[in-house]
Parts: C-alpha cells; structure tokens; sequence
C-alpha cells in the first residue's frame, strides 16, 4: 500500500477536491463523527490529511494522523507548515501501530480495504482499539462488501472498477483513480461477515454499517439520475464501532 500512495501521491488530494464521488463521502463521514468540541481524534490511513485536516476544522480539540507512506505523510507536514492547525502526523504501519495515547475516536477512511489476509484486517482493528479510550469509537469508510461490478463500473464518480477475482476469501480488486494521468490502486473487498467477527475480535462492540447519503446539494448539482448507479449498486459503506 505503501508504494501505491507513494506513486498517487498528490493526485490523490486532486480526485479529493474535484471528483464527484468523495461528496457524499464527505457528507456521511461528517455526519457520523459528530460533535468533536473537546474531543482527541487519530485519523488512520490519512493520506495528505484531507480528513485529518477536516477534523481539526470541525471542533476537535487535538488531532493526529497516521499513513504508511511516507510521500503521503510529507505532503500532510507541508501542508501544515503552510497552514499550522496544530496537527502531529507519523509514518507508521496501521497494522502494526503502538499506542500513541488515548483518543475518543479513531477514524480509517479507505484503511481495512487494503488489508490483504484477515490476520492484516486484525491487526488494523487492534491498532485502533489499541489508541481508544474505553467506550471510545472506531468510524471507518471502506468498500461496500455487497458491490457487484457486473451492474457497474462507478467510472462516472472518478474511480473506475477494472477488475475482481475472487481469492482466499476476499475479493482482490483493481481500479484507478480517474486523474490526469489515471492512477492505479489495489484493495481487497471483504465479506460483512469477515468484518464483524474480525472487529469483535479485535475488541468492538456495537458494530453498525452506514450506507453513504448522497446529500441535497449534490442531487441539485449533478441531477438524480447521475446519482441511482451510486445509490442501487454501492461501491463504499461506513461501518460503526465502540470499545
């Protein structure tokens, strides 16, 4: 994972910022985290702190990310060094990180689906239960287990399925990042099953899945028929726990 993110790097923070599909993204994940006023939040899988940059700006009191690459990471401190908001960021392996402290939430947006064998999706998990403060919650965005890219390919939204095989219990996955010049990834689509009883494993209680809402203003912006392929056939889901 590291080496893709290092090769998207900055196009990544584009597809962010300009694709349609991260809107409702944006919307559901703002919606679920709440109110952060006093609150201490890490951001696993930060990337260039797109989210982690969003959680400072929306009340929470202390905020830390964490990325496995290392390009990633660098461009998040020199975006803080042009606007310093107070943020700490590491270059850590989320599926191998120590506790850094006690949070009130850890979020993980686009972390489990990289995680390549369920012993990996595990040690994810742990890591964020590990950084929790008890009854604090986990939030993440990941791919939806129920997805199926014979309906359709989601490259109208910015991110095109190209291919899935089925493998070892998960489905391996690629795709691209429809930027100038496209950026290629791999991820791995889980089953809900696989999830639930990994993050009971892991420590969680109350787990709960979130369909994406695809807010007025988009619907108004792009009409309601560019949005039913998202809607009917959902390539991303936010899952919902509680240590």
């Amino acid at each position: 994972m590291a080496e893709q993110y290092d090769n998207v790097g900055s196009k990544y923070e584009e597809f962010k910022n300009k694709a349609p599909l991260p809107i409702p993204e944006r919307h559901t994940f703002l919606k679920l985290v709440g109110d952060l006023r006093g609150k201490s939040v890490l951001d696993l899988a930060c990337g260039a702190g797109h989210y982690t940059r969003m959680l400072k700006e929306h009340g929470a009191e202390r905020v830390e990310g964490v990325d496995i690459s290392p390009e990633m990471v660098q461009l998040a401190r020199r975006k803080e060094q042009e606007h310093r908001q107070g943020i700490k960021y590491h270059v850590f392996d989320a599926a191998k990180l120590p506790r850094l402290d006690g949070f009130d939430l850890v979020t993980a947006v686009y972390l489990l689906n990289y995680a390549s064998t369920r012993e990996e999706l595990l040690g994810m998990c742990r890591s964020a239960n590990t950084n929790l403060e008890e009854g604090g919650r986990f939030i993440a965005c990941t791919i939806d287990p129920a997805f199926d890219l014979g309906k359709s390919n989601w490259a109208k939204y910015g991110f095109e399925v190209m291919s899935e095989r089925y493998e070892d219990g998960r489905h391996i996955c690629r795709a691209r990042f429809r930027t100038e010049p496209p950026a290629e990834v791999e991820y791995f689509r889980w089953s809900a099953a696989t999830y639930e009883s990994v993050l009971a494993e892991a420590g969680f209680r109350e787990v709960a899945w979130h369909p994406f809402e695809v807010p007025a203003e988009a619907l108004a912006r792009f009409g309601e028929d560019f949005w039913r392929e998202y809607q009917e056939n959902p390539l991303l889901i936010a899952l919902s726990c509680r240590k």
